[in-house]
């Protein structure tokens, strides 16, 4: 079975629980929930500043060992 990873949280899951988004040129993009379909999309939230995404937390690790240092 394939994994599919949120585009937004970044999310990984087994099973297809969430919506694919096809857009014109062919690309796809999986949402794991309404919620981050919404943030995306609608809400227009950028990844990077969102406390429970896996970009905001890779983001704010490098700058937490950058102050220890």
């Amino acid at each position: 079975m394939a994994i599919a990873k949120c585009s937004f949280c970044g999310r990984e899951q087994e099973d297809f629980k969430g919506t694919f988004l096809l857009k014109n040129d062919g690309s796809t993009n999986y949402y794991c929930s309404s919620k981050c379909h919404k943030s995306h999309l609608k809400l227009k939230r950028d990844r990077k500043r969102v406390s429970w995404t896996e970009a905001y937390r890779n983001v704010h690790k490098n700058a937490k060992n950058q102050v220890k240092k």
